[in-house]
């Protein structure tokens, strides 16, 4: 139970981080995905389909993507 919480809190952030640097609007709630959808319907499915089936590893590495087209994991202290 608690490993979807934490994977649908992902979704959002990740979902939110896509739509931002590429200037979009975010959203919450139910309008979130559809915001993203509208966006990027290919990567929103890229991003959806696997936690929808519980393959969390795959959403994962899903999410490890994003990260990088937006430049990386940034970790606590770092200072550019």
């Amino acid at each position: 139970m608690e490993r979807h919480q934490l994977a649908a809190a992902l979704f959002d952030r990740t979902a939110e981080l896509i739509l931002l640097t590429n200037g979009r609007w975010v959203a919450s709630g139910k309008w979130l995905p559809r915001r993203l959808r509208d966006f990027d319907p290919q990567r929103a499915a890229q991003l959806s389909a696997p936690l929808l089936i519980g393959d969390h590893s795959s959403f994962a590495a899903q999410v490890e993507h994003e990260l990088d087209l937006a430049g990386g994991r940034v970790y606590e202290g770092y200072v550019r």
